[in-house]
């Protein structure tokens, strides 16, 4: 289930990158630029969650984590209009458009608490040489 709303909310996301990337288009080439390679990374995520296979290699790691703050940057600023909207024309869009911008920055944050974790147990592995010792303490206690 947990799976199935990501994929929902990260889906709307790379929608919603996708749209603003198009609108940018006409203003600034390189902040619309920007915006597609973000909806690309939610279209990875989307990916991920559906098939379990990263399309993103770990190398990119930084690039991953600047489209993920983009992310970010854009659902506060739809939760921070939706705020202040709601108050001026109180309909179910900006109710919904609130709701929405607090699950994209939590979609967002918890892809870098993700990328984290990956980058921490990555230097956590022992070499092979402690592996074989810690093996052979375990065989002898036994």
């Amino acid at each position: 289930m947990l799976r199935l709303f990501r994929v929902i909310i990260n889906s709307f996301a790379l929608v919603l990158l996708l749209m603003l990337s198009v609108v940018f288009s006409q203003f600034n080439l390189l902040f619309a630029f920007l915006l597609a390679l973000s909806a690309f990374d939610q279209f990875e995520d989307v990916y991920y969650y559906v098939y379990g296979v990263r399309l993103i290699p770990s190398w990119f790691m930084f690039f991953d984590i600047v489209f993920e703050l983009v992310l970010i940057f854009i659902g506060v600023i739809m939760f921070s209009l939706s705020f202040i909207y709601y108050y001026y024309f109180p309909t179910w869009f900006f109710r919904v458009l609130f709701f929405i911008s607090i699950l994209i920055v939590y979609s967002a944050i918890e892809d870098l608490a993700y990328w984290i974790r990956v980058k921490r147990d990555v230097h956590s592995v022992c070499s092979e040489k402690e592996v074989c010792e810690k093996e052979y303490w375990f065989i002898r206690r036994k």
